[in-house]
């Protein structure tokens, strides 16, 4: 009975030290523990498709999906599309063609509603790309209503350059986009852009390279031009409210983007 009594009090010590050694000394426990999952080596599955598999899926990872999103961005803007330019050095692409009518050519009185705008930053090629407006007629964004429209003839000197040269060639309801540099739109091309001949002048008689008595580096200023004196107000199309006129004067000299759509006599 005492041998009995001896050999439960010697299992009952070595119980605890058996539990330690399994949980912290031993490595066949550590093998036994369970392993995390593999992860994927190449790229991420796709999001699984809409409830009931309505929606065929068109791409198989993530890369093709992004190179599938870049695709339609670049369709639904236009980006890297055709484009034709004029004798004249304008470029320009057709957004929507008209539905029939004579094409327009030099010497036709023409009705038609535009946009101005900025080029977005997609405008990898001057003619896409989301774009801000500066200033419009014909869809009653601008102080207007989507019954206005202007009446021109083409050739005759009431156009701009670009658009006198672009629209050669349109359809009633067709709709188009020009690429306008500031020459061949609203800017000036001759001597009363020039500081010395509009009565603007620099603003100070720094010149690169010199210091202030202070020892502080002089940095030259432009030259300030008088916008007014530089900006093409003779020709069409122009702004028609003092909002409008201000944005141009602040864009005058970069390129823009004209939309135009000619309208049926």
């Amino acid at each position: 009975m005492r041998l009995t009594l001896l050999l439960a009090t010697a299992s009952a010590l070595r119980a605890p030290v058996s539990r330690r050694h399994a949980l912290f000394g031993g490595s066949a426990a550590l093998v036994a523990l369970p392993r995390a999952a593999p992860a994927l080596v190449k790229g991420s599955a796709p999001p699984p498709r809409t409830k009931g598999g309505a929606q065929k899926r068109t791409c198989r990872d993530i890369d093709e999906c992004e190179a599938l999103g870049e695709k339609r961005t670049a369709e639904q803007f236009g980006e890297e599309m055709p484009f034709s330019t004029t004798a004249e050095g304008v470029r320009w692409r057709d957004v929507a063609e008209g539905a029939g009518g004579d094409a327009v050519k030099r010497g036709d009185a023409v009705r038609f509603k535009y946009r101005v705008m900025r080029l977005g930053k997609r405008a990898t090629d001057n003619l896409s790309g989301e774009a801000s407006p500066v200033f419009s007629l014909g869809y009653g964004e601008d102080d207007d209503s989507e019954k206005d429209f202007l009446s021109a003839r083409v050739g005759g000197g009431q156009l701009i350059p670009a658009l006198d040269s672009a629209i050669v060639g349109m359809r009633p309801g067709g709709r188009r986009r020009l690429f306008v540099v500031p020459e061949k739109g609203w800017k000036k091309i001759n001597s009363s852009c020039s500081a010395e001949s509009n009565g603007a002048s620099n603003a100070g008689d720094a010149s690169a390279g010199l210091a202030d008595i202070a020892g502080q580096a002089i940095v030259p200023l432009a030259q300030m031009v008088d916008n007014g004196a530089c900006i093409e107000d003779a020709l069409l199309p122009q702004p028609a409210n003092f909002g409008a006129k201000r944005r141009l004067a602040r864009r005058f000299d970069e390129g823009l983007l004209l939309e135009v759509e000619v309208l049926a006599k």
